[in-house]
């Protein structure tokens, strides 16, 4: 395990029934163990699930270890790997609602741990058995050092997660302070205090169709200001659900992530700046240089496509000096493309505050975005051709330094939305 880097300064109840009580579960008898789910959305959750029952056999940190499968259904929401079939929970192909798969995911496994006093509660979404150090790096700095959340990350392909890279990580860093450099709910480890902490909260009451999604957790965590760390693990083990067009990866993603920016806006307004978050392992969050493939001219031929159908909805969302700096951008050649930063970041906030708003339809908004983030991607795939790893994550740094510095533009719009009314 590597060193640290310290930073410089119900609905609920009925998520495990009657019938998932008789299903015969790994004894409690051993307090203080650790509890692992695997993820079952995908085919290979049993085989994984039994392999890592037996690679982790002698116990992680002197603790015992048990491990599920998360079924992601409410009726029989954890087996062991030996009560597993594929024909008992959805494969990823029939998975129609991954969010809600998600959400019952985490709230089964914070259920089970609180049930079984467990020292640890870890869920596991790749679809492959991860490196060897992998439970050491996650569960370590919850088990020796205090830590309640354990963010992973991995290094991967420089336009694998560009929705992450292009607005979730620079928007969560400018929003609450903290540099996560994949900043995901769908998989992680926590301590027993955060599990209880969590579901405790009345959301799953009063919101249960958000509570429990990747950005609901990310946005408790880091809102509540857990003792919170991230584990570089390595390549990306890969992701077990069906590929996402950009439309369907927007609407999907961002309408999460408004919604907790809604749910904490008088927690992110006062947030200034942002600090490194502590850091295990090596860290790294490109490899390779597949932008050298990326169709640049189809990208901005998208963009172009937008701006002459749907400049009029924009005009509901955005104001004359964004519609004007966009139509501007359209007379750059392919080569010399690039949408600034700065726009871009503005663009993200008064998406954000439209769909708070709800000046539109809110599946129809975040879908109409999707031409302004392929034509921002095209850009971004320019500025890094050619470069190395640690030159495009520099280029992902001055990304995030806009949404920082267009923060105060986000709170006034957000406090006074009538005034910026195009």
């Amino acid at each position: 395990m590597g060193v640290a880097q310290r930073p410089a300064v119900s609905r609920y109840d009925s998520l495990v029934t009657s019938r998932a009580e008789r299903i015969a579960l790994p004894s409690t008898d051993a307090a203080g163990e650790v509890l692992l789910a695997v993820d079952g959305a995908h085919r290979s959750a049993t085989s994984l699930a039994s392999w890592l029952r037996a690679r982790l056999a002698g116990g992680v940190h002197g603790r015992a270890v048990t491990v599920l499968v998360a079924t992601g259904r409410t009726d029989i929401p954890l087996l062991p790997p030996d009560e597993h079939r594929v024909d008992v929970v959805p494969a990823a192909a029939s998975v129609k609602d991954g969010s809600a798969h998600a959400r019952t995911v985490l709230a089964a496994l914070l259920r089970e741990a609180d049930r079984r006093s467990a020292a640890a509660a870890l869920v596991w979404s790749g679809d492959r058995e991860p490196d060897a150090d992998w439970p050491t790096m996650l569960l370590g700095p919850i088990l020796e050092q205090g830590y309640e959340f354990v963010f992973p990350a991995y290094r991967r392909g420089r336009l694998d997660g560009m929705l992450n890279t292009a607005v979730v990580y620079p928007l969560t860093r400018a929003l609450y302070g903290v540099r996560l450099r994949q900043p995901t709910g769908r998989e992680g480890a926590l301590s027993p205090a955060l599990a209880r902490r969590l579901l405790a909260e009345p959301d799953w009451r009063r919101d249960p169709a958000h509570a429990g999604s990747d950005a609901w957790l990310v946005a408790k965590v880091l809102s509540g200001r857990a003792r919170t760390c991230q584990a570089w693990l390595g390549p990306w083990p890969g992701d077990p659900h069906l590929p996402e067009n950009a439309s369907q990866a927007l609407a999907r993603v961002l309408g999460e992530v408004f919604v907790e920016m809604e749910r904490h806006a008088a927690r992110w307004q006062r947030v200034e700046g942002s600090q490194p978050v502590p850091s295990f392992g090596e860290p790294g969050a490109f490899v390779g240089d597949d932008a050298a493939r990326a169709n640049v001219p189809a990208l901005v031929a998208s963009f172009q496509l937008g701006l002459r159908e749907l400049e009029g909805l924009w005009g509901r969302v955005l104001p004359p000096a964004t519609l004007l700096a966009l139509r501007r951008a359209v007379t750059a050649s392919p080569e010399a493309w690039r949408v600034d930063d700065a726009l871009w970041a503005r663009v993200v906030y008064d998406f954000a505050v439209a769909h708070y708003t709800r000046t539109m339809d809110r599946n129809q908004l975040l879908r109409s975005m999707t031409p302004l983030y392929l034509g921002w991607v095209a850009g971004f795939v320019n500025d890094i051709r050619g470069l190395d790893a640690s030159a495009a994550e520099a280029r992902v740094e001055e990304l995030c330094a806009a949404f920082e510095r267009e923060k105060r533009y986000a709170i006034a719009r957000w406090r006074w939305p009538d005034d910026f009314n195009p």
